[in-house]
């Protein structure tokens, strides 16, 4: 059993892999950020791993090695993010990480006729290796346990939503914009939890802002703010099947990837869609898709408090149109309550080791579809 003050270390990267966000902290009536540090993934690197996320085939040797690679990767940020604070690596009780998702495949299908139905996930980033180049315990592979019990084995965020984030007094719902969005509808008593991935985060936005407008990403919606939405396609996007499933779900690349994306870029390149306006819809298509999920958990909109964090929470164009599409709700940000947006990722993954540790059964089965509880990830000693 850890004790309250004790440092645990999170690292995420996300669908977006803009770079390896790296947080020491430690978990008392809320979570107390020591130090915090973002590592760049360099560029080639980047470009490899989104390649395994959205090719059909690829060089299994090189995707082998960037099992290691990444592993690398996470323990440089680490070692980087300790000695920007001056923390002993000993002091560390534990790192959770994430990892690299290459296929998300809850779905469950016959892979063999005398199996039963099997979904399946995978995640790059050795936490084996990790731990033996840290020195440091790691916890990893959080999803698998889900998975193997009938869950979606995602999003896992709630179960930090949970935990720091639930009222007394109203209900709320935490949004999380990375890559991919996600809501936690989290009401006032504590039963009727509930979780679900909404769709495209920043990740069409990001891609577009990349191929069109030569950034990473679109600050604070300026370059959207310029154009005009085209309703025919942001309709075309919203009919996807994704949208209207009954949770729990869960998605990512495998659904709102390449194909999907080649949409935007096919009517750009066609000279049926200004870039801007691409853009402009690609933010809208986000905006429309958490609203539209938010109500279907809450149609009283006017009593929730809606709490945003990731790296959408900084787009000022999409967070505005949030409070426009739900006027009588109360949008705010995690900082609101302590909780950084931009680590909010990490922090959880940090508390996700200490639970693990404390053998704390904080899995949402209700969120995920699992049959029933269990201590999620795996433990690699690092000593």
């Amino acid at each position: 059993m850890s004790a309250a003050g004790d440092l645990y270390v999170g690292i995420m990267t996300g669908t977006s892999l803009d770079g390896i966000d790296c947080v020491v902290a430690a978990f008392e009536a809320r979570p107390v950020v020591v130090a915090s540090h973002t590592y760049p993934i360099p560029s080639e690197i980047r470009e490899e791993l989104l390649s395994f996320a959205t090719e059909q085939k690829v060089d299994l040797e090189q995707l082998v090695r960037m099992h290691f690679v990444l592993a690398q990767l996470y323990s440089i940020a680490v070692s980087e993010c300790l000695s920007m604070a001056n923390i002993p690596p000993e002091t560390i009780k534990a790192i959770g990480v994430h990892g690299q998702t290459i296929r998300h495949l809850p779905k469950k299908i016959f892979f063999h006729a005398d199996l039963p139905p099997v979904g399946a996930t995978f995640q790059l980033g050795s936490g084996p290796a990790l731990a033996a180049l840290t020195g440091i315990d790691v916890v990893s592979d959080f999803r698998s346990a889900d998975i193997a019990l009938g869950g979606e084995g995602a999003p896992l965020v709630p179960m930090f939503d949970a935990r720091f984030l639930q009222s007394r007094e109203k209900d709320r719902v935490t949004l999380n914009i990375g890559g991919i969005a996600n809501i936690t509808y989290l009401p006032r008593w504590e039963k009727g939890i509930l979780a679900f991935d909404t769709g495209p985060g920043n990740m069409i936005m990001d891609a577009l802002a990349d191929r069109y407008f030569n950034v990473s990403y679109d600050k604070d919606g300026l370059l959207a703010s310029q154009g005009e939405v085209d309703e025919l396609l942001l309709s075309k996007m919203l009919e996807h099947h994704y949208f209207s499933a009954p949770p729990p779900k869960s998605t990512g690349r495998e659904l709102f990837g390449r194909e999907f994306f080649n949409v935007f870029v096919d009517a750009v390149e066609s000279d049926k869609l200004p870039e801007a306006d691409a853009l402009r819809t690609a933010t809208e298509l986000t905006a429309r898709s958490i609203a539209e999920a938010i109500r279907s958990t809450h149609p009283q909109v006017e009593t929730l408090e809606i709490i945003a964090s990731g790296g959408g929470a900084r787009n000022h164009l999409l967070m505005g149109r949030l409070q426009e599409l739900l006027p009588r709700a109360t949008v705010v940000t995690s900082d609101t309550y302590g909780i950084a947006s931009e680590l909010k990722e990490a922090l959880a993954f940090a508390y996700f080791a200490k639970a693990f540790v404390d053998q704390d059964r904080i899995h949402l089965v209700q969120t995920t579809g699992a049959s029933r509880q269990i201590i999620l990830g795996s433990l690699s000693r690092g000593t």
